[in-house]
Formats: structure tokens, C-alpha cells, sequence
């Protein structure tokens, strides 16, 4: 990792220097073949979470190296002949796999590395709706709205393994060694109002079964994990929505506050890449959002700014809802969203410059996973 991606010192002009290929599917369409994927050119598939309830969640196939580059709109409808269906929650790469967490339409499907569906597990309504995924050795995890962990095998996803309880309706895991840190959010009272849980569950993988809970002072309604080489980073919402940082001790089973930030990438050279997303709303719920970027080294506990935004101002206030990179080429990826329209892709190279934005297929562009 070199110094010069952390000091931005110019972006570029937003004028492509690249141009965008878009493909598109038709209603009447009914045999047009599947798209042609290069099998040699790294690809990047873009999750887009899209509306609850509006089943508009797709996934996009971006080809950085190609020349010029490609981006193959809604390949997971081309490919399979369906959509994802309601809220596409997570998506991650293993073993030459995708796996892919859909909350509204509540299932879990491996994918192969074109995105072609494999197998799926639709999860049962005591098992609550998945959330996020890890996975290690043979396994993958997932977070359920039900207050568990479910435990899959790879070489199938037809049943669970396992289930383990955690805590209320559990959002980000990461796997640290052996045990899996589960952030815990919150849940809705008798009264109707949310109850936040101040606990992070520690699972040890080797019984899968509840270690222990880890507990803070803090509000609690934790959101996602960051693995950094010996170092955990839990981030969870304030009583005015806003979101900070916590630094875990799994050992000593203390969480300190540590900043703040609402995106988070950690790598295993011991870097912490951040965004944060800073929205203050007034008396009557106008929002003023402040967005910046920075990079801190966790042996040193030093922060460094990553971008100067002077070439792309709309960065400064837009919400970074996708922040992701390329650990072979450093490559950095923003996703921004205003919950509306088509999400916005913004990709960087380690020195700053603006290699490519394009428009993707749907709503919130939440994942950029890289084969």
C-alpha cells in the first residue's frame, strides 16, 4: 500500500476517460442468450439493494480491464430468468462462489462466479430474515432477524448446519480467529418504540455455540465489524442517528470509543479505511450532510485524510452507501445513493485518479465484490 493513496491531492476531471457499455433486457426478449463474460478480465459484481418492498434489487457485472470498460446491467435477471426480489442485504465472494443474502424475499443463494444461480435456501419464518454474511474454512454465516447465527456448509446451502442465538436482530459479523463477532442492533418494544442491544456476541466457530456477550456503555443498535489484522471495529448508531466507532478487545471484552465513522474496510497490512457520513437534521427533518474520507493506521492510532474532493464536490454531501476496494490493484470503490434513483459508482486507482462513475441498474449500490 503506498502513501500516495492516502493523500488525494487530485482526482481529475469527472469527464470518462473510458467509455461505459450498457446492456439492457427487454420484456419480449424471451431467448436472447446469456451475456458473454470475459473469463480472463477481473470482474466486479455491484449489489444493488434497490426499495423494501419494491422488488427492484439487481446485480450488475463491471469490467474494469476491458477495453473500453463494460458494465452488464441487471446480469442476475439475464442469467437466471428472475429477479432477486426485495432487498439484496449482502453479497460476498468464497471459494470461486458468490453467496448473496436477500432480507425481504428471504433467502440465501450461492452463485457460481457468472452469477448464475446454484442452489438456494429459503429460511423459515422462525429463523427470521437474513442479514450479513462471513464465511471461513468450509463455512459460511449468516445473520438472521431472528436473533441467530445460521451456519452453512458450502459444498451445500440445501439446509442449515446449525443455528446459534445471539442477540436482537444481529447485523455485521466478521470472523477474528476463531470466533465470530456479532454486532447486535434493535429491536421493537411493547410500546412500539426500538430498544437498542448493547451487547456483541462473541461465537466460538470451533463449537459453534455463544461464547460470550460483550456489553458498552454506549446506546448499543450496533451495525457492522472491520477485521484489522489484530485490531476489531464496531460502528453503532447514537441516539440522533448519528454513527460512531468502538474499538474491540475481544480478550479483555471491553469496547472503547474510537471516532467516527459510517463505512469501514479493513486490510491486512493495518489499515482502516473509512467514510463517514455526518447527517445533522433540523426541527423540521431537513437533513445537512457532510460526507468526508480518511484512513487510519491502527498501530499507530493515526488518521490521514484519503480524498480531496475539490474534483468531485458532490461527494462532499452525497451518501456513501458503497465503499469497497480491490485489495490486488488498491482500486477504490463509492457507491452513493439518495434512496431514489439509480445509485452512482465512483472508481479510483491508488493515486487518486478518477478512473471511472457510472450509473448502475437500481437503488443503493451496497456491495462491490471483486473476483
Amino acid at each position: 500500500m503506498t502513501n500516495k493513496f492516502y493523500n488525494f491531492l487530485t482526482l481529475g476531471a469527472l469527464t470518462l476517460s473510458t467509455a461505459i457499455a450498457f446492456t439492457s433486457c427487454g420484456d419480449d426478449e424471451e431467448d436472447k442468450p446469456e451475456p458473454i463474460i470475459d473469463p480472463v478480465a477481473t470482474k466486479v459484481f455491484i449489489l444493488n439493494e434497490g426499495s423494501w418492498t419494491a422488488n427492484n434489487s439487481t446485480l450488475d457485472l463491471y469490467h474494469p480491464y476491458a477495453e473500453p470498460t463494460t458494465l452488464q446491467k441487471d446480469v442476475f435477471a439475464t442469467i437466471n430468468g428472475e429477479k432477486i426480489g426485495d432487498t439484496g442485504q449482502d453479497l460476498i465472494a468464497y471459494g470461486n462462489r458468490l453467496y448473496l443474502s436477500v432480507w425481504g424475499s428471504n433467502y440465501l443463494a450461492k452463485l457460481d462466479n457468472n452469477g448464475k444461480v446454484i442452489e438456494k435456501y429459503q429460511f423459515k419464518a422462525d429463523e427470521g430474515q437474513p442479514r450479513s454474511l462471513a464465511a471461513d474454512g468450509k463455512y459460511v454465516y449468516v445473520s438472521t432477524y431472528g436473533g441467530k447465527v445460521a451456519k452453512f456448509d458450502t459444498t451445500s446451502i440445501a439446509a442449515p448446519v446449525a443455528f446459534v442465538e445471539v442477540g436482537n436482530n444481529p447485523e455485521g459479523i466478521a470472523v477474528k480467529g476463531n470466533y465470530l463477532v456479532v454486532c447486535n442492533s434493535q429491536q421493537t418494544g411493547a410500546d412500539g418504540k426500538s430498544v437498542p442491544d448493547n451487547r456483541i456476541s462473541i461465537v466460538d466457530l470451533s463449537t459453534f455455540t455463544l461464547a460470550k456477550h460483550i456489553t458498552s456503555d454506549v446506546y448499543g443498535n450496533y451495525q457492522n465489524v472491520a477485521v484489522v489484522k489484530d485490531s476489531v471495529y464496531i460502528t453503532y448508531y447514537t441516539p440522533s442517528y448519528s454513527v460512531e466507532m468502538l474499538n474491540l478487545d475481544i480478550t479483555k471484552g471491553t469496547l472503547t470509543p474510537t471516532g467516527a465513522a459510517t463505512k469501514m474496510i479493513g486490510t491486512s497490512e493495518g489499515e482502516l479505511f473509512c467514510a463517514n457520513v455526518a447527517t445533522v437534521y433540523d426541527e423540521n427533518w431537513n437533513a445537512t450532510t457532510n460526507t468526508s474520507f480518511f484512513v487510519r493506521n491502527v498501530n499507530t492510532g493515526k488518521d490521514t485524510p484519503l480524498l480531496d474532493l475539490s474534483a468531485t464536490p458532490e461527494l462532499a454531501t452525497a451518501t456513501v452507501y458503497l465503499f469497497d476496494i480491490d485489495y490486488a490493484s488498491h482500486d477504490l470503490y463509492i457507491g452513493t445513493t439518495d434512496y431514489k434513483t439509480n445509485g452512482t459508482i465512483y472508481r479510483f486507482d491508488k493515486d487518486g485518479k478518477l478512473l471511472d462513475k457510472f450509473e448502475t441498474s437500481s437503488i443503493s449500490p451496497s456491495k462491490a465484490v471483486i473476483f
